[in-house]
């Protein structure tokens, strides 16, 4: 069969399909991967076939322009359906989010020349990450099958109940749902109305071990995650067994694009965790290694290490919480601090400090003394690894993403 992946232009987004599109190629299957000209590289670093459709940004570009400003706002929304919002704050935060992310990053370019390539290629089946909506656009307009992949646990579907609520609430004249409402425009210059599989795809695909997803009516196959950081090379400094206890520090890649600041001041705790009889390896971008100062002993400084390669060797890892980062821990059974404010990110850190395989600090009282002393149990108290490792061989347990592709082609015929 033919199958057409799509993802945002992200690469922590694309990163969780390759091994789905690796898995549905190693069957015979023939995949295809449609993303804005900007990720063309990463999906062909990856021995896939990329598909060039819309151009620019805009997305990125907001983050680039506004920054910390629009990642404050984000952090404010409450996507853990734990908080008491009001009916307004709720669709406020529709309303902004449509505007500033999900139209913006799926826009008419993108959809329309995508619906022409599938006019063209006629693919059996279309798998589309979890916010790149123009998958499921399309997929409605074609009449082709079209599943959601869900890379992390479902925080949209938890906030789209949470919208419909609130608009429930409403009197009929302000129940205006800024998402719905651009999804069935957009659909509907297909001819199509708008149904709720355009929110969650016909079926989805859960790479979360099932103690970290969100319960959910929809048909769901399972899958386990497997870590992929793109075109990679283990350094040479990393095929000896480390003699102390292995921290590595990340604050992810995909902030560095962004004009705004880690949620740690990144140096600092390095030079706190250095203070400890261990060894700290640190991901930093060129400009950050530059103004870092003299670097204490047993601390190293990289510009990028493939985490499924790293980890693997760590006892620990402090992070900003992002889905890759945490899933790729989890996939390591490695105990994990995650500082963060950021609405995903704080719930994956709060699910984790739950199930006893790691610690969630906020910004603000994540001070870099605070994240080495929270450091130390993580590293001596077995609770932890013990944690870790649970959910480790839970996600072991479920199907690998080559298991899943008989479901697929049944879904296709």
């Amino acid at each position: 069969m033919r199958v057409l992946l799509t993802s945002l232009p992200a690469e922590a987004h694309f990163n969780t399909m390759v091994p789905l599109a690796w898995g549905l190629q190693a069957a015979g299957h023939d995949v295809h991967v449609a993303v804005k000209p900007q990720l063309v590289d990463r999906v062909t670093g990856a021995g896939l076939v990329a598909v060039p459709v819309g151009s620019g940004d805009e997305h990125g570009g907001l983050l680039g322009r506004l920054g910390a400003d629009l990642v404050a706002f984000y952090s404010s929304i409450d996507f853990t359906g734990m908080r008491d919002d009001s009916a307004q704050q709720v669709l406020s935060a529709n309303d902004v989010l449509t505007g500033t992310f999900y139209a913006l990053a799926n826009d008419a370019c993108f959809i329309r020349e995508m619906a022409e390539y599938v006019d063209f290629w006629q693919p059996d089946l279309i798998i589309w990450e979890q916010f790149t909506f123009s998958g499921a656009i399309v997929g409605a307009a074609k009449n082709i099958p079209h599943g959601r992949l869900v890379w992390s646990p479902d925080l949209f579907y938890q906030m789209r109940r949470k919208v419909s609520s609130a608009l429930a609430e409403q009197p009929p004249w302000l129940r205006d749902d800024a998402l719905g409402d651009w999804l069935a425009a957009a659909v509907g210059k297909f001819g199509r109305e708008f149904d709720e599989d355009l929110l969650f795809g016909q079926w989805q695909i859960e790479l979360s071990p099932p103690e970290l997803r969100i319960p959910s009516p929809r048909q769901s196959i399972s899958a386990r995650y497997v870590p992929y950081n793109g075109s990679s090379v283990v350094p040479e400094w990393l095929r000896e067994s480390p003699s102390l206890p292995r921290v590595a520090v990340t604050m992810g890649i995909t902030a560095r694009g962004g004009n705004y600041a880690n949620p740690v001041d990144v140096e600092a705790v390095v030079r706190e965790l250095a203070e400890l009889d261990v060894e700290v390896i640190a991901t930093l971008g060129e400009a950050e290694q530059a103004e870092f100062g003299p670097v204490p002993d047993r601390v190293r400084l990289v510009d990028f290490v493939p985490l499924r390669a790293l980890l693997p060797t760590c006892d620990a890892i402090i992070h900003h919480g992002g889905s890759g980062t945490w899933a790729s821990a989890l996939a390591a059974g490695v105990p994990q601090i995650i500082v963060s404010n950021l609405w995903d990110n704080v719930f994956r850190g709060r699910q984790l400090a739950e199930l006893g395989a790691g610690i969630y600090l906020s910004p603000a009282e994540a001070s870099p003394r605070v994240v080495r002393d929270k450091l130390v149990p993580l590293l001596t108290e077995d609770r932890f690894r013990a944690g870790a490792r649970r959910l480790r061989d839970s996600m072991r347990c479920q199907p690998s993403p080559a298991d899943i592709v008989p479901q697929l082609e049944e879904i296709a015929k």
